[in-house]
């Protein structure tokens, strides 16, 4: 398959996993769009370019959200919240505030419908923490949502 086509195929779930992993359409559709790019100088030696796209993704999304925390946290009045342009439901905005890696297992279990062996090799755990994770995620996500 060349590159092209793989674009093409995988470019709406890519941006939609960086929208939600990080909660920020602008962000994901960076993110989306870098990996990609990265992508295509390698395209020849990937093996498994869509476990890689994941992975990447995922990895990337982490250090945005790492450091939107620390500017957050650091430059309170120059931190801008984002997202104006897709409004999130009430079950996406408590998906939001989940800890990135208990956010990172449920949007990657329900959305981009990984198992937890892929979902492991996509965080860099064993497949135990994936379930401990989405354990603690779906007790805070019941917790919110139930009225």
């Amino acid at each position: 398959m060349a590159f092209d086509d793989f674009y093409a195929d995988v470019w709406p779930r890519a941006f939609r996993l960086g929208s939600f992993l990080t909660h920020d359409t602008q962000a994901g559709e960076d993110i989306a769009q870098e990996v990609l790019a990265a992508m295509s100088r390698r395209w020849d030696v990937l093996v498994r370019p869509e476990a890689y796209l994941q992975r990447a993704i995922t990895n990337a999304s982490w250090k945005w959200n790492r450091q939107v925390r620390t500017a957050t946290r650091k430059l309170p009045l120059l931190a801008v919240h984002s997202g104006d342009e897709f409004r999130f439901d009430e079950l996406a905005d408590a998906i939001g505030r989940l800890p990135f890696r208990q956010r990172a297992v449920i949007v990657l279990r329900y959305y981009a419908d990984l198992t937890e062996a892929d979902i492991a090799h996509a965080l860099g755990c064993r497949p135990g923490t994936v379930k401990s994770l989405a354990s603690r995620a779906l007790a805070t996500l019941s917790k919110e949502i139930t009225p």
